[in-house]
């Protein structure tokens, strides 16, 4: 069961920062390990660039915590792609990265419209 925390009457699953890169990386298709990789770079523009390995631990992590789970294999062409393992975001990974999202917004707005000053 996912550690929850009380926040003005709703409760809300907390995420780490890797932890939200990688369900946004799920939020749109099913992807595999080395495809999350490149989305999370391709999201931020090269600041971000995991490791493989540390992606995999985080996907353990999700897994854990109900938010990720694995999906049909999906043969894209490639000669590898039957040895691939792809994840796609659960219900509760899809309302976790949404709040998430949102809370960021909240927060981030102030910062973003002093920086435009």
């Amino acid at each position: 069961m996912p550690k929850t925390t009380e926040t003005e009457g709703e409760r809300r699953v907390p995420l780490k920062s890797v932890e939200f890169l990688v369900l946004a990386a799920l939020y749109e298709e099913p992807r595999h390990g080395y495809g999350i990789v490149l989305d999370i770079v391709e999201r931020t523009k090269g600041k971000v660039q995991l490791r493989p390995g540390d992606v995999y631990r985080v996907i353990y992590r999700l897994r854990e915590r109900n938010l990720v789970e694995d999906a049909d294999r999906r043969a894209s062409g490639g000669p590898d792609d039957e040895r691939r393992t792809y994840y796609r975001i659960t219900p509760l990974g899809r309302q976790a990265a949404t709040e998430e999202a949102e809370l960021l917004a909240q927060i981030s707005a102030p910062l973003l419209s002093e920086s435009t000053k």
